[in-house]
């Protein structure tokens, strides 16, 4: 009986931890003309959660943070970063301006926001749509968008 139930915990643990998609190091792919080019590498960590106290309401239904740096600029511009929100109950969702809701609810797409920039992963090669006229070919499936910058293509090594 208490072997049964160690076991009971053990799973009960297993199933709370959440799966980590988002920490790992990413080659920066810049594609232009064609030729796709490796500017720089990003490393994402999972920090601790953001103190519930110190944030906006509205961010209090997603407290998981990372931690980003650029290995080009020798890893002296950590940047926090989180999930897009999405909590329908409390009408937030940031997937909703790009079009890309549906796809969020179904598992295809999740984003996460740096404030001037945000990174998703989808499925290799995936066409998305930037509202109804502009779209970008995914060949890794993930891809990130910095402001004033443009579309970047991102590969999880």
């Amino acid at each position: 009986m208490i072997m049964l139930t160690g076991v009971s915990c053990l799973l009960s643990a297993q199933k709370k931890k959440e799966k980590d998609i988002w920490s790992g190091t990413y080659l920066v792919n810049e594609i232009n003309k064609g030729v796709s080019t490796t500017t720089d590498t990003l490393v994402v960590t999972r920090i601790k959660d953001a103190d519930p106290k110190e944030i906006p309401a509205k961010e209090k239904s997603d407290l998981a943070r990372w931690s980003m740096t650029s290995k080009r600029e020798g890893g002296r511009d950590k940047i926090i970063i989180k999930r897009f929100l999405f909590d329908i109950e409390d009408d937030r969702d940031a997937y909703k301006e790009f079009g890309w809701t549906d796809l969020h609810k179904d598992g295809k797409m999740n984003c996460m926001d740096g404030g001037h920039f945000f990174i998703c992963q989808t499925q290799p090669d995936t066409t998305v749509m930037f509202g109804k006229d502009e779209s970008y070919v995914t060949k890794t499936g993930i891809f990130g968008i910095w402001l004033h910058y443009g579309v970047v293509e991102l590969e999880k090594k």
